[in-house]
């Protein structure tokens, strides 16, 4: 091939990636060349040490972390908002309780990631792989950072923020539904589970929306339990049991961070900053309005009950 300066270079097949001539293009030819590459940017991996290629592993890593961090925050949370508002009594300890989820919301999340760290990847990991992988020892299994330890991670981080929103939906619901209910025969965990929850069910989502923006965009935790520069096997994939969660993931904004401020040319990785930024906000965006199609719709399924 000949170059700008009319010197012709030979370059081995093998290190072509593409060929295309943006001077013969038309406007069409350009637009379609231009999400052509968006498709390769989302959908392949990354190469030469994360500066080049796609981002498909950590947006897949992200999303992943994200469900599964709400799969175990919002019934725990639920469980807690339920208790704290409907069983537990006004005294001392009920007292105690309320101000440790007020201080656990104001904890630096770096904290978690240490705790995280010692508790559930040294200490449950570990005594898992003493009593279900000895055959493994001294390799871990799940005695070292993974996704399921950062999504149970960033679980604790966020539960404040469900346990408040749902009390908060509780103590909207009229006094009147309950005793109405009671007076009809139903016993108390009827009327929860028949009346109450799916009532506070859109304040319970609106829990959810806020943990998983805030999930989606820590990364300071993750560096601790499990988030790594490049992982080539996703969590899922298509061998028994196909959910692996003693897998280390990637993250996008772990990527962000390691592109920005960690690689050899922070010059030319500038763009790549820019665009793995523009698809973090992007997906926490959709996640988000996810949550809020699905609040809207209970919203408006429980509105009648109201009246």
């Amino acid at each position: 091939m000949r170059d700008m300066r009319g010197v012709e270079v030979t370059l081995p097949m093998y290190r072509m990636l593409a060929v295309y001539f943006p001077n013969d293009m038309n406007l069409v030819e350009k637009l379609g060349h231009f999400f052509a590459q968006i498709g390769k940017f989302v959908s392949e991996d990354p190469r030469e040490a994360n500066t080049e290629g796609g981002v498909f592993p950590a947006i897949f890593g992200t999303v992943f972390m994200v469900l599964l961090m709400s799969v175990i925050v919002t019934p725990f949370g639920v469980i807690a908002a339920i208790y704290l508002h409907e069983y537990a009594g006004k005294n001392a300890i009920t007292r105690l309780i309320r101000i440790a989820v007020i201080n656990l919301a104001g904890v630096p999340s770096i904290v978690y990631g240490v705790f995280g760290l010692g508790f559930f990847v040294y200490m449950v990991g570990g005594s898992l792989d003493q009593i279900f992988y000895p055959e493994a020892l001294p390799s871990p299994t799940f005695g070292t950072p993974g996704v399921m330890w950062a999504a149970i991670t960033l679980a604790i981080l966020t539960l404040p923020v469900v346990i408040v929103s749902t009390e908060e939906g509780l103590s909207r619901i009229p006094s009147t539904l309950r005793e109405g209910s009671l007076a009809l025969g139903a016993t108390k965990a009827e009327t929860l589970w028949r009346i109450i929850i799916p009532m506070a069910s859109p304040a319970i989502m609106t829990g959810l929306i806020l943990a998983v923006a805030r999930a989606a965009g820590e990364v300071a935790p993750l560096m601790l339990v499990g988030v790594v520069k490049s992982a080539p096997m996703l969590p899922v994939d298509g061998n028994f049991p196909y959910f692996h969660l003693d897998r280390k993931f990637m993250h996008l904004g772990f990527h962000i961070y390691d592109v920005g401020f960690q690689s050899p040319n922070v010059e030319a990785a500038r763009p790549l900053v820019y665009a793995t930024s523009f698809l973090l906000v992007t997906v926490i965006i959709g996640l988000n309005l996810t949550a809020i199609g699905v609040r809207n719709h209970l919203r408006e399924k429980y509105r009648s009950l109201e009246h």
